[in-house]
């Protein structure tokens, strides 16, 4: 019941529910998220992407009536699973005493599993297929490196109304499914973020302790160095 309250605000439980900060972009997915069924986010490294991804699933599962709502993730590795996503879901949970209790890639609400990660391979997409729920968040992190076949199963987990998913990744391969669900048309509203876009090059205002954490002028040079300004990474 305390959690009720931000039903329809995810910023707003971040913030006063977690005693978060989310800078400009971030906000803007978590509004995507609230009034769109489908979002994808094409985005440079380290502008906390998994993070608010992360948040957003913490929110989903906190802010819902039990029974009602479920979250799936996947990406590609088990790794990336444990050491991304649901170690930032963890670090939610943990700072804002939310209901239920995790694992490394779960979350129960008593006996009831209302949250997984999984790493299913490229060629079993049924392996996430089958789970259904009034209102399910779907979300593929490192989303270059989902198949076509696992986006296409993960889709039929949306099938009913009030359901989300959210694809976040790097758009460093231009051949892959993420980039074509990336382009205009295709159904998704899709939310880019480039380097330029970071706190640390706009100078918009966030706490000192948050900048470190952000991608760096040094190391965008670095890069327009080595890979050179028209390379896709």
């Amino acid at each position: 019941a305390h959690y009720a309250k931000w039903r329809d605000d995810p910023y707003g439980f971040i913030v006063d529910g977690l005693l978060g900060f989310a800078w400009s972009k971030q906000r803007e997915i978590c509004e995507s998220v609230r009034v769109n069924r489908r979002t994808a986010v094409q985005s440079c490294h380290d502008v906390g992407k998994d993070w608010i991804a992360a948040q957003l699933v913490a929110w989903w599962l906190s802010c819902n009536d039990p029974g009602t709502a479920l979250a799936v993730t996947i990406a590609p590795t088990a790794h990336q699973v444990r050491g991304i996503l649901w170690r930032e879901i963890n670090r939610a949970h943990a700072t804002g005493g939310l209901p239920g209790r995790l694992n490394q890639t779960e979350w129960l609400h008593g006996n009831e599993l209302v949250g997984f990660g999984r790493s299913p391979a490229d060629t079993d997409p049924t392996a996430i297929q089958g789970y259904h729920a009034p209102k399910l968040f779907f979300v593929g992190d490192e989303a270059g490196g989902l198949s076509k076949a696992l986006l296409d199963a993960a889709d039929s987990l949306i099938a009913n109304d009030n359901c989300r998913a959210l694809l976040i990744g790097n758009p460093d391969d231009p051949t892959t499914e993420f980039e074509r669900i990336c382009r205009p048309g295709s159904g998704w509203n899709v939310i880019r973020i480039n380097a330029f876009d970071s706190p640390n090059f706009t100078g918009e205002k966030i706490p000192d302790t948050l900048r470190p954490l952000l991608v760096s002028k040094v190391w965008v040079e670095e890069k327009r160095k080595s890979w050179g300004e028209e390379s896709p990474l």
